[in-house]
């Protein structure tokens, strides 16, 4: 949800060859779309760790539930859409320490972070830039590592002064249909997944 000094998307501008990208014939089982934030998908009680087996992760206000903690496909799939859903909260909460504590090596978080944390700094917030999650594949071979490509919709994104004013040049318009996905590693010791490469458009 992040524009560059430039008014475009920082996913575009920050494109690489290696980045996850979905493949068009994947798209043949969409389903309806569904916002980041909204309640995470369940999986078994054998699946997913209790919330009282693990210690909390994630600010107090947007905690990481259970289903995004396993260490299975299903998990990789509920921590895409929790991640995507801290990227969110940056429309109301300028507060990138979420994205990087579930980020390492990732190029892409830590620009996104950076513009959070320099805009904060100037008294600047974020209006819309929702991303929405239209479809989602299943994640690609979980293990120690794993790859989940996803399609997402992104509002129009404002960046405003401290007096509310848009400041055009930092903002972008509305993007669809943005082919995405993310790269992730395991984290053992605090049973999550960290991203290491994401990919918005």
């Amino acid at each position: 949800m992040i524009a560059d000094g430039g008014g475009r998307r920082m996913g575009r501008a920050a494109r690489t060859a290696g980045a996850l990208v979905v493949a068009a014939g994947a798209l043949a089982g969409c389903s309806e779309a569904e916002p980041a934030s909204a309640t995470l998908p369940t999986t078994s009680a054998q699946a997913a760790p209790t919330s009282e087996a693990l210690p909390p992760l994630g600010p107090a206000d947007f905690p990481m539930p259970p289903e995004a903690r396993t260490q299975d496909g299903p998990g990789a799939e509920a921590f895409t859409r929790y991640y995507i859903g801290l990227i969110n909260r940056t429309s109301t909460i300028m507060d990138a320490v979420p994205l990087r504590e579930f980020s390492s090596n990732c190029r892409d978080c830590d620009r996104i972070a950076t513009f959070v944390d320099d805009y904060a700094a100037r008294g600047y917030r974020y209006q819309g830039g929702i991303l929405t999650i239209t479809w989602m594949g299943s994640a690609f071979e979980p293990g120690d590592t794993v790859e989940v490509g996803f399609v997402a919709d992104q509002t129009e994104l404002q960046v405003v002064d401290g007096s509310g004013n848009a400041i055009p040049e930092l903002s972008s318009r509305a993007y669809p249909g943005l082919n995405s996905g993310i790269a992730a590693s395991w984290d053992d010791e605090r049973n999550t997944w960290v991203v290491t490469s994401l990919t918005l458009g």
